[in-house]
């Protein structure tokens, strides 16, 4: 019976993502910067990643595209005691869009910002208090400064059962560019449900991007991790041209491997088909201009994560 558990559990976590892909757009922008729930080990993380997404079909369109991204990270822990720290956390990604000029979709190179200070109150060995106040810019290059920052808010609680298994839950606010703001629940589960087999649900990394999905672990060896899962992604940015609106959302259906080089850095690899591809361009107020579905492709890169 446990022979054929991990695999049950992997095909749990894909159809629960696939499910929940109705109702999480607007979860989605609420993960804007992975919360963990336990201190790093050191006072500094960097972390820098890239992801391709491969030339891809406008659905019923004329028209084609790829992108290339990039992200850059450092959070700075502040210890204030043995049960209060705060992580500060600021965040740079820059997603460089390719559009054939039979395209209506006509943005180029989008900059995020991101500032996070998370704070942590470790109450016992069991239960933790986390809360961020979240500020964020999101514009192509040339957009209106003012018309282009978003905020909001996270706060919620993890709670340790065992070694095995740590249960959480973060509630989420967060304004939106010519939209309206949205609050959303998002779970987090950290679940050994095997030896060597690990379920993690809820704000993830992918490469360069954040997300809301799930995946299962497997232990390779003492250093390397296999993992397998789905995330759900959601950008929303403000245009150079006439002030308008664009947003592009995907669910990566992904393989991943982790190297833990040394106690102080790991490098990791993703490879994925970026699957429910959507394009949507707005004008000033928010109104729809277009939207257009894209073709399932190649998603594929890494990350490499240090602390000091």
């Amino acid at each position: 019976m446990m022979k054929g558990l991990p695999q049950a559990i992997g095909m749990l976590v894909i159809v629960m993502c696939m499910n929940a892909l109705a109702v999480v757009p607007a979860t989605a922008q609420v993960a804007v910067v992975p919360v963990e729930p336990k201190p790093e080990p050191k006072p500094f993380g960097l972390m820098f990643g890239y992801g391709h997404q491969a030339n891809t079909d406008l659905k019923k369109s004329s028209g084609d595209f790829h992108r290339n991204s990039w992200m850059g990270s450092f959070n700075a822990q502040v210890d204030f005691s043995d049960e209060v720290k705060l992580n500060n956390i600021l965040r740079y990604e820059y997603h460089n869009y390719n559009f054939s000029n039979s395209s209506r979709f006509q943005w180029d190179n989008v900059h995020r910002f991101v500032y996070a200070p998370l704070f942590l109150w470790r109450t016992n060995a069991q239960w933790t208090i986390m809360g961020a106040p979240v500020l964020q810019w999101t514009g192509e290059s040339g957009a209106k400064i003012s018309d282009s920052f978003t905020g909001g808010g996270l706060v919620g609680f993890n709670y340790t059962a065992s070694p095995d298994l740590s249960l959480g839950l973060l509630v989420g606010a967060l304004s939106q560019i010519e939209d309206d703001a949205i609050l959303a629940p998002i779970p987090l589960v950290k679940w050994q449900f095997v030896q060597g087999w690990t379920l993690r649900f809820g704000l993830s990394r992918l490469g360069p991007t954040n997300g809301l999905g799930g995946e299962v672990g497997w232990k390779l060896a003492k250093t390397v991790e296999l993992a397998a899962g789905l995330q759900y992604q959601r950008r929303r940015f403000r245009l150079d041209k006439g002030n308008a609106v664009g947003e592009e959302t995907l669910a990566p259906v992904f393989g991943k491997l982790t190297w833990q080089i040394s106690p102080q850095g790991s490098v990791e690899l993703f490879g994925s088909v970026a699957t429910n591809g959507n394009l949507r361009l707005e004008n000033k107020n928010g109104n729809k201009i277009t939207e257009k579905d894209y073709d399932n492709t190649a998603y594929f890169g890494g990350q490499l994560h240090f602390i000091f």
